[in-house]
């Protein structure tokens, strides 16, 4: 699926209806927000996303920042 959108004047950029309503996105939804070479990758934040990297933290004895915690999950 491939849709067009625009910036505003803020910076803020609205996902088209068909994209939102395909990923079940509803307000309120934390979405990662990253960059991978020339192309920004956006991606929904699910509970079970928090759950796994944090475990998986522990488990390595990190303590890492959210960037560096949710990085894999672009």
């Amino acid at each position: 699926m491939v849709d067009t959108t625009r910036i505003s004047t803020k910076g803020q950029v609205v996902i088209p209806k068909r994209v939102r309503e395909a990923l079940g996105l509803k307000p309120g939804d934390p979405l990662l927000v990253g960059i991978k070479g020339d192309v920004i990758v956006m991606r929904k934040v699910t509970l079970n996303d928090l759950v796994a990297e944090s475990l998986e933290n522990h488990r390595r004895g990190k303590t890492l920042s959210h960037e560096e915690t949710f990085k894999d999950l672009l």
